[in-house]
C-alpha cells in the first residue's frame, strides 16, 4: 500500500492524540507475528514501557497489543480490514479500532462481532477504560 496525503495526515493525528495517554505507549507500523506470519497494523498501543533507542531493535513482536488501530485507504477495502482485525482479538488483542478519514468517524470495536461508531464527541474504548476527543483526530 501506498500512503496517501490524507491518509498519513490522519494516521498523525490519530498518533498525536494517543500521545497524550500517560497510561500507554504508541508504536507505529509495528510488525506483529501472528500464526507465522507478520501482520502491520497503522498504529499500536501497548501498556505503557521505557524504549531505549540504543539498545538492539526489534522487527517482529510476538506481544500483543492491547489496542491495533487501522486507518482506511483508498487502496483497501473494508473486509481485508475486518479480516485482519479477527486475526488480532485470535491473538488476543483487545480491541481494534478502523479509523475511517473521509467519513470523520472511528469504529471502536471490542471483538468481532461487537463495534461502536463515533462521528462526535468523545472516542470510548470500554476494553481499555480510554478516552479519545474526536476532534483530537478530525479537527
Amino acid at each position: 500500500m501506498l500512503p496517501s496525503y490524507n491518509y498519513s495526515y490522519a494516521k498523525a493525528r490519530v498518533i498525536g492524540a494517543l500521545l497524550r495517554l500517560e497510561k500507554f505507549t504508541v508504536f507505529s507500523e509495528l510488525s506483529l507475528r501472528i500464526d507465522g506470519k507478520n501482520y502491520t497494523p497503522d498504529v499500536c498501543l501497548y501498556p505503557k514501557r521505557d524504549v531505549d533507542l540504543s539498545l538492539r531493535d526489534t522487527r517482529d513482536l510476538d506481544e500483543m497489543p492491547v489496542l491495533a488501530i487501522e486507518i482506511l485507504s483508498h487502496t483497501q477495502t473494508l473486509e481485508e480490514i475486518l479480516d485482519r482485525f479477527g486475526l488480532y482479538f485470535g491473538a488476543v488483542v483487545k480491541s481494534c479500532w478502523l479509523v475511517v478519514p473521509v467519513a470523520g468517524a472511528v469504529v471502536v470495536y471490542s471483538s468481532s462481532e461487537k463495534a461502536q461508531r463515533f462521528r462526535t464527541g468523545d472516542i470510548i474504548d470500554e476494553q481499555l477504560n480510554i478516552q479519545v476527543p474526536l476532534e483530537d483526530i478530525f479537527d
